[in-house]
């Protein structure tokens, strides 16, 4: 039976340029590239469709044209939307994504979407009864109007055996400590960067304050994300390193979100970690040649045959 993955939020659009950073007032550009495309988890759940999951994302979108297209385009993927709300004068979260493929680097100027608070409905309940594994992305802690939602979804994996995935992102920082300490009690496994490490550690730096937060939550999977570098799985009694891949670097916008559906494919698919990671380091590689993601998110076989290219030996089971 296929495996069902269950995202909670963070369901974008983001209108991508490719300028050169750093953007100076009244020094004016203009883009020679313009992409309309899903972001944020609409990158994880169409990455995830690509290797072959059931996906139903829950959440909300506006009762706008962004809302509209991203609806359109998930159904043309196969996403089950049935759960997913669109309030009457809503609109859709929308990131500006200034991308500088030439020099590299990538600011976002985001719009949070404007609507009513989003509850756990039956039908988004029944959804997650359904999931093997449930996602959540670190933009929809803040998103406030997802805060009703995203405390049904914590109360739910407290009283079942469903996996929580925790993607980390920039903006979770923004959350108060005991709601930090709340989602990090309930999270099976946590992805995030270097970068991100203060935002669950409170403050502090490093493969330290990973052990810290391992000492604290001993039942946590940490996954590292290194970018080129790979990753390192980190657990109590684990800590694994996995090689990246080199790649012809166009755009990283987008990468850590396919990034988190291939860990999370492999993982339901019973992989051993250290393929887990190989496996998400070449979905990132084969994400950052082209620009954005959505979707542009890599295939199957994209992946896979970069997984040939370096001879890992590793193949994408159905």
């Amino acid at each position: 039976m296929t495996k069902r993955l269950v995202t909670v939020g963070d369901l974008v659009v983001d209108l991508l340029l490719d300028v050169r950073l750093p953007i100076t007032a009244d020094v004016h550009q203009m883009s020679p590239t313009l992409l309309l495309e899903p972001g944020g988890a609409c990158s994880t759940i169409l990455a995830a469709r690509n290797l072959g999951l059931d996906v139903a994302a829950l959440g909300a979108v506006g009762a706008d044209f962004q809302g509209r297209m991203l609806l359109d385009i998930m159904a043309g993927a196969g996403v089950d939307t049935s759960a997913l709300l669109a309030p009457a004068g809503s609109t859709t979260t929308t990131v500006v994504a200034l991308a500088d493929q030439e020099g590299g680097g990538h600011v976002f100027l985001g719009n949070y979407g404007e609507g009513p608070d989003i509850a756990l409905t039956d039908a988004a309940r029944e959804q997650l009864k359904r999931a093997d594994v449930v996602f959540v992305p670190g933009y929809s802690l803040v998103e406030e109007r997802l805060r009703p939602l995203i405390e049904g979804v914590l109360e739910f994996v407290n009283d079942g055996p469903t996996p929580l995935y925790v993607d980390v992102g920039p903006f979770m920082g923004q959350l108060e400590r005991v709601r930090v300490e709340r989602v990090l009690a309930l999270t099976d496994v946590l992805l995030l960067t270097e970068d991100e490490i203060p935002f669950v550690s409170d403050g502090e730096t490093g493969i330290k304050a990973c052990r810290r937060l391992l000492q604290r939550y001993p039942s946590l999977l940490i996954v590292l994300k290194l970018a080129g570098m790979g990753c390192r799985i980190m657990a109590p009694e684990i800590d694994i390193r996995c090689r990246g891949f080199p790649a012809a670097v166009i755009d990283t916008i987008g990468a850590g979100d396919v990034y988190a559906a291939a860990f999370i494919w492999s993982r339901i698919q019973g992989y051993a970690l250290a393929d887990c990671g190989t496996i998400a380091n070449a979905m990132g590689a084969a994400s950052v040649t082209k620009a954005g993601a959505g979707r542009g998110a890599p295939t199957r076989r994209e992946v896979q045959a970069l997984l040939d290219k370096h001879k890992t030996g590793l193949q994408l089971s159905c």
